[in-house]
């Protein structure tokens, strides 16, 4: 009998093992490799970062990690994040931004409707409330061309991107405020 536990213990551990080796390797489509990529801090007055947690006070500030420009080929990235507190609203958690553009790709949160939304144009990408974990990938072309995916589904394409870039943090959008706090987590980076 203890054997029989001993064992069960075991394949219990090696499955869970397994799984968050799969986990951390995740990614969308085939074809990428792994990448590194710098980053460096934008953080306006009353704003911080702390590790991967992202603060901005009750104005309309920024704390983000802005990751290098890409420009050749594709590159994927993926993250995880969670809003762990919000009494402002309207807070843009992840961009892919154009060197030539500007924002053209923005994620934010909105507490009523509790959702995750595109911030140019509008549309939902998800369901969201605060506090919860919610993972994030965008594939981006050197051409100008992102596309978004909430937890591994296809949530839209924005083209026009050109010389785009990766940002992650919290942010108050033009029509938003804090504060909020949000963190991030697994940020991966692939390239083709």
């Amino acid at each position: 009998m203890q054997f029989e536990k001993r064992i069960v213990k075991f394949v219990g551990a090696a499955a869970l093992l397994c799984g968050l080796v799969v986990g951390a390797n995740a990614q969308v489509g085939s074809g990428w490799t792994s990448t590194s990529v710098s980053y460096n801090t934008q953080v306006s007055s009353g704003c911080s970062i702390s590790g991967s947690t992202f603060y901005i006070d009750g104005g309309s500030g920024r704390a983000e990690r802005r990751y290098t420009t890409l420009t050749s080929g594709s590159r994927q990235f993926q993250g995880t994040f969670k809003v762990n507190s919000l009494s402002g609203d309207r807070v843009s958690v992840f961009q892919t931004f154009s060197e030539v553009n500007g924002p053209k790709q923005m994620g934010a949160v909105e507490k009523s409707p509790a959702r995750l939304y595109e911030v140019h144009g509008g549309a939902t990408l998800a369901s969201y409330s605060v506090g919860s974990s919610m993972r994030i990938n965008t594939t981006a072309t050197s051409g100008g061309t992102v596309v978004v995916y909430v937890n591994g589904s296809n949530k839209g394409t924005t083209t026009g991107v050109n010389n785009p870039y990766n940002k992650i943090g919290s942010y108050a959008t033009a029509s938003g405020a804090g504060p909020c706090s949000t963190t991030w987590s697994s940020v991966s980076f692939w390239r083709k």
